[in-house]
């Protein structure tokens, strides 16, 4: 379990309430006063300064650096290349032990890494590297197999070109020639995304080689689906350059690029907990209440500040972020007490629990900070000629009990539009936190679920021959994202329009303020979009997550739609049919199943093949019909009505009760997984 901290600089005041406002109109007269006010909201409002934001910033910048230059060592020869990544396949621990070994990667020979990293940090590049490395290894034998079943069939080729979807089995063929890759869900949809990628690529030679350019990817398949049309003039042309194209990537190799790290990240998850040396370091704050310092060791030739409570002395960039767990935890008690006033009970069980969630996370994060204290400390005392046995005794007690207990692990930073982001992972709670809080349960009943095109999501559960169906609705959001996204494309379309005209007339001098300010307005709107869908994902997730801990649910299945494309005319149903926010809540369901102790392999997606088109009760294939009254059949009705049993069912429901028996066993369905 992750959760964010926003990180800020250190002497920034964090609980500001009532301060970084906006100054009041009414003190329009008082110059004084209203200069006052803004320079408070300028500096309170802003989280992390210059300063620390630029050292921040370089320091991203030797990491980024030096895993970049990790990779082009690697890439250095093809050969290097694969047979590294086939040793990272086939080994058990972590990355970065098996490429330090390699004498150009390691630290103690190499002066470029001293220069721009200290040792533990490489350390935590290596092992960047090494993921990235073991994931590109993984790609180019699935593109490489790709490459062998097209060129020994050139139906295939047609297809995968000429049609819309890329054929399943087809899919599945190049998937079971690759060694490297497992025959389950995972690895279907990592093939699927590997041949979108041949695809592509074929289709920007024969462009090239044809001499149009084409921009934009949807007009590009159009061009050249209809190239490959039988009717088509140029059809066996085409076919010869693409054939001519395959054989000459079979034989030579397709030319593929060396990955490389772009985004802003450190990550320390290379890292031990309770050391200096691994280059972050957690503080209590003595005079703010559950404010906690974050000191991080700047690499050679970036200096930065002492402050007292460092270890690394002026080598430190602090920062400072309020541990908001406890505030959490507390203001959930307290919705706790007026649930159980109204008589609330299944929503006082859910704020019960995730009061307690927060008071775990919390203790998590105080033994890491202890733990490293406490053992930077007996480390001192143990290196003195006449440390106190007593108290040496009892910090060795301390520690011992610390390492056992539940601890949250190595950090990540993110910088983010100038925002620092502090994630921690969290341990899970355990079955004591659930069982203290829930009770002891017997989990053995299954659920579907289905998205639907009039309501978001529709759960129905199984218990024995019945069923119970939730219909989930969050209108006000949909509405309101809607709203927002319908504003911000006429917001770009202006800027758009504004943007040419001065072009045309002042070509090569920068956009006035004006039209910066509208991209800033077009930014903020879509920024406000994308925290709607986290929110329509937590709300939809958290009632589905609760119901099935109603109904004793263990098993979750979701329909998947990562192949999903909507239709020609379907754009009013895009947010309906958007795979990435269906995407998103299976992630938050995951997440918060378990958070409650579920295993992370209670939560499956399926192929959905047909599920809306037959009948839950007796697999006979039916309609759709307008109403509940109907049998007049009804392109995308509302109803479900099967003419062998003669009944009528929500679409949506009939729908999710299929996708409960997709998978496993025999069903009446028939559907495979994803």
């Amino acid at each position: 379990l992750v959760e964010s901290f926003v990180l800020n600089s250190e002497d920034r005041e964090v609980s500001r309430k009532g301060k970084g406002r906006s100054p009041d109109p009414s003190f329009k007269r008082n110059g004084e006063l209203v200069q006052q006010l803004f320079l408070l909201s300028k500096q309170s409002g802003r989280k992390v300064k210059d300063i620390d934001l630029n050292l921040l910033t370089s320091h991203f910048a030797n990491y980024v650096k030096v895993v970049n230059l990790i990779l082009s060592r690697i890439y250095m020869t093809d050969k290097r290349a694969q047979s590294l990544g086939k040793a990272l396949s086939e080994y058990r621990g972590r990355a970065y032990t098996l490429l330090r070994k390699e004498k150009d990667l390691c630290y103690q020979h190499n002066n470029d890494f001293k220069e721009l990293l200290y040792e533990r940090l490489h350390r935590n590049a290596l092992e960047h590297a090494g993921r990235t490395l073991h994931a590109d290894y993984t790609r180019r034998a699935l593109f490489t197999s790709a490459i062998k079943v097209l060129t020994d069939s050139s139906d295939d080729v047609l297809n995968l070109l000429r049609r819309k979807r890329i054929p399943s089995d087809l899919i599945r063929r190049v998937r079971d020639s690759c060694e490297f890759v497992k025959n389950n869900g995972s690895g279907y949809h990592y093939t699927l995304g590997v041949l979108r990628q041949v695809c592509l690529a074929l289709d920007l030679y024969l462009l090239d080689s044809i001499g149009l350019k084409i921009g934009w990817r949807g007009r590009q398949r159009k061009k050249v689906s209809s190239l490959l049309k039988e009717d088509s003039p140029d059809c066996q042309q085409v076919k010869a350059l693409i054939e001519k194209d395959l054989r000459k990537w079979k034989s030579k190799g397709y030319p593929f690029t060396v990955p490389q790290l772009r985004s802003y990240s450190l990550d320390f998850s290379a890292s031990t907990e309770n050391a200096t040396g691994q280059g972050y370091w957690f503080t209590l704050d003595p005079d703010r209440e559950n404010e906690i310092l974050l000191h991080l060791k700047l690499p050679p030739g970036i200096d930065g500040t002492h402050p007292d409570a460092s270890p690394y002395r002026g080598k430190t960039l602090t920062f400072r972020f309020l541990d908001w767990l406890p505030r959490a935890a507390s203001e959930g008690s307290e919705k706790v007490k007026r649930a159980e006033e109204i008589e609330d009970f299944p929503r006082a069980e859910r704020l019960r629990f995730r009061a307690a969630m927060f008071e775990d996370m919390h203790t998590q994060l105080r033994n890491t900070i202890e733990l490293q204290h406490l053992t930077h400390r007996l480390t001192k005392l143990r290196q003195k000629r006449e440390s106190d046995e007593e108290e040496t005794a009892v910090l060795e007690t301390r520690v011992k009990e610390l390492k056992t207990a539940r601890r949250s692990a190595p950090p990540r930073l993110l910088l983010r539009d100038g925002r620092v982001i502090l994630q921690v992972p969290f341990l899970s709670p355990n079955g004591e936190v659930s069982t203290k809080i829930l009770g002891a349960r017997e989990y053995d009943n299954r659920a579907g679920v289905d998205r639907g095109l009039r309501v978001p999501v529709v759960l129905s559960v199984q218990k024995k021959q019945e069923y119970t169906d939730l219909l989930l609705r969050v209108e006000h959001l949909i509405a309101k994202r809607e709203c927002l996204r319908k504003h911000a494309y006429q917001l770009q379309s202006i800027t758009d329009r504004k943007k040419n005209n001065w072009e045309r007339k002042r070509k090569g001098l920068s956009y006035p303020g004006y039209i910066l300010k509208k991209e800033r307005h077009i930014t903020a709107l879509w920024r406000k979009v994308r925290r709607l869908d986290r929110e329509v994902a937590r709300v939809i997730a958290s009632k589905t997550v609760w119901f099935c801990e109603e109904h004793r649910v263990k098993t979750l299945f979701f329909e998947d739609l990562r192949s999903f494309q909507g239709h020609a005319g379907s754009k009013d149903l895009s947010y309906n049919l958007s795979s990435n926010l269906w995407g998103n809540i299976i992630d938050t369901v995951r997440y918060m199943r378990e958070a409650l102790g579920h295993s992370k392999y209670s939560v499956w997606t399926v192929n959905p093949r047909y599920t809306s088109q037959t009948c839950h009760a007796c697999g006979e294939r039916g309609i759709r019909v307008e109403d509940e009254s109907s049998t007049k059949k009804k392109k995308g009705g509302e109803y479900f009505y099967c003419r062998e049993c003669e009944e009528h069912f929500h679409a949506d429901v009939n729908a999710a009760r299929n996708i409960i028996h997709v998978h496993p066993g025999p069903s009446v369905v028939s559907g495979r997984t994803a």
